[in-house]
Parts: C-alpha cells; structure tokens; sequence
C-alpha cells in the first residue's frame, strides 16, 4: 500500500483528507518534523506546511535522489503569484486548486504515485544492471594474465584500466619454450559492447598464435572474425608479437595491425616508433599482415599501449613517446616502470580504456 505524507497546515483540511485518503493509501500525519524521518511515497502539501516545512521537504527530496519523491501542492488559484509560484516548484513536483474535486485530487494522487513506481522500479532495474557490469568487469580482469612468464633475459608485466566498468581494451601473453607471443588489443568503442568483441577477438587469437607466426596468425584471425566484425560495424587494432631469448638480448617478430602505439625506448635514450603491418582487423583485407622484426638489446624497453593512454576527454592531442617516457628510471623492474607510466599518463579518471605492456630487456 502506497504511503502518503499529510502536510497540511489547516487542522480540519488535514483532518478530512486524511480520512478521504485512507480508504486507499496508508496515511500519515505531518505534525512534527520528524514525521519526515520515516518513509513516503507522496506529500501532499498547503501553503502554511511548505512555509512550515520547506527545508525538511527539499532534504527528503535530496535525500532518495536519483528516485523521484513527488509532493502535492493544494492552494487557491488566487494566491499563487508570480514570486510564490517560482518558490513552490523549487519543492512542489504538481500543484492543484481549491476548492478540489475529489475526482481531480485521487487522477493527482494516483499519477504521482505512478511515476513514484516507475523511478523506484528503474532504481531497482539500475542497481541490477550495475552488478552485473561489475561482476563482469571481475570475470573481464580475471581472464587477463596474472603472471609473467619467467623468460631468461626478459621482464614482462601489463595493465588494463577501464574507463567504465567493462573494456575493450585487451592484453594477452602465452609463453612456449624459450618464447612468449603477446598481444595488445584495443576495440572500437568503450563498455559492454566493446568488451564482447574484445573477449571474442581474444579468443581466437589464443586459439591460433601458439602453433602460428604473428603474421599468418592474424590473417587466421582476420578471416575468422570479419563477418561478425562486419555485422557489428566495429574493428579492432592489434600488436600482435613473439618475443624470444637470443645471445645476447631478445629478438621480437611483431605485426602492427592499425594499432600503431609501439615504441622502444633505447638504452640510450633515443625513442625508435615500430611500422605498421596492415589495417585494423575488421577492415578489408587488402594483403597478408606484413611481420616486421627488431632486436632488444640489454637495457632497452618496448612500450606497447592503446590510445586511451596518451589521449584526454578535453583534447585530441596525442602524447609523444618521449613525454610518455621521460625521466622514467629504467633500471626498475617492468611492473614498476608500467605503474609509473600509468600514474603520469592518467592523473585523472580515463576518457578511454587505457593499457601498457612493457617488455625489459634484462640481464
């Protein structure tokens, strides 16, 4: 039964409302401020209770926000003037004129109460909606690596940021032998639908990088996949490579598909961009992905990271590599140096997903 708050200044109009109301609805009386403490679904208001009790309506309006708290103004048309007509829908949501046909009051009554249900029915549908998404964000950040391979030579670690609770931004690693492929990915889009996609496109290129090359891997991928890429109108860019132990330093065969946010940072200093090796998966095919390949020696760095990283919700700008790195102490372990990065780069909550993936060239 709906609860309706009785905020009537005038004894006996509160009186027989009161007795008129409920027939239908739970009511109470409000004769004191702490009436206001326990919960209503509707006020129903005069001119002397919202003088008496403006401040207790507006903080029990506040106080269930986003859910909508409806109060009932009853006033006489004549009384209602331009500056008290601005006062009353600071706090009011509908008004109704005296003398009141009870026909007109119950409409009133029941329309408010209606649209009470509905916010309080969305609230609830809201909150649902919220702990699926976190729970799904906990399965998205579960599927992604936790350990690094332990490689000889080489120091591996990755994060992935969400801008909402869910990504399209992915990282992946699987080691074999004295190798590990490893995969950055970035969705067209943010939130849930990006993040199918990328579970999707996860999947298939772990179904296939451990027994093929990252060239002909991606093409696999790219023939898998490009229907329903087509049918989503979506695309994902990858950097999709294998990096293995060499004598000395480490040898990396890589392809960039669109990704195009890939550079090693020498251990001099200098700041080496990788090449693309073809379009987006999802686009057409215009050639097999082209493998490129570079060689890490001891003490150099490879950065792998999606836009979200180096982009701002109040710029298109583009960070550069050497700001992004600058002043970083190298001699940190990769897990430090991925921490750092993150902590400049996003001094504010990401616009985009963001994620890095570093790979150290060790001892």
């Amino acid at each position: 039964m709906s609860r309706v708050l009785v905020v009537l200044g005038h004894a006996e109009n509160r009186r027989l409302l009161a007795d008129w109301l409920s027939a239908h609805y739970e009511v109470r009386l409000a004769e004191h401020p702490e009436a206001f403490d326990e919960p209503f679904d509707l006020g129903i208001v005069d001119w002397l209770g919202l003088e008496r009790y403006g401040p207790r309506i507006e903080a029990a309006k506040r106080s269930v926000q986003p859910i909508y708290l409806p109060f009932l103004l009853v006033t006489h048309r004549q009384g209602l003037g331009p500056g008290s007509a601005r006062q009353a829908w600071e706090r009011v949501d509908e008004l109704i004129y005296t003398p009141v046909e009870k026909i007109e009051l119950g409409a009133r009554v029941e329309m408010l109460l209606r649209a009470r249900e509905l916010s309080l029915l969305n609230a609830a549908l809201r909150q649902k909606l919220e702990l699926e998404l976190a729970r799904a964000g906990e399965v998205q950040a579960a599927l992604l690596p936790r350990c690094a391979p332990a490689l000889r030579g080489i120091d591996l670690a990755a994060r992935c940021i969400p801008a909402r609770e869910v990504s399209g931004d992915f990282f992946d690693w699987q080691s074999n032998d004295e190798a590990v492929t490893m995969t950055v990915g970035d969705v067209m889009g943010k939130g849930m639908p990006a993040a199918l996609l990328a579970a999707t496109v996860r999947a298939a290129l772990r179904t296939v990088a451990r027994h093929h090359d990252p060239g002909a891997a991606l093409d696999l991928v790219r023939e898998s996949l490009s229907g329903d890429l087509e049918h989503t109108s979506s695309f994902a860019t990858l950097f999709h490579a294998r990096v293995a132990c060499a004598n000395p330093g480490a040898s990396v065969r890589y392809v960039d598909a669109g990704h195009g946010h890939a550079f090693v940072r020498t251990r001099e200093g200098d700041i080496l961009r990788l090449a693309r090796g073809g379009r987006p998966v999802g686009f057409p095919a215009a050639a097999p992905y082209r493998e490129s390949t570079l060689t890490l020696r001891e003490g150099d760095v490879l950065f792998v990271h999606s836009d979200g990283l180096v982009e701002t919700a109040e710029t298109t700008a583009v960070t550069a590599p050497a700001e992004l790195v600058a002043g970083l102490d190298m001699a940190c372990p990769a897990a430090r140096i991925v921490e750092e990065v993150l902590d400049r780069a996003l001094r504010r909550p990401p616009f985009d997903d963001a994620t890095i993936l570093v790979v150290k060239c060790a001892a």
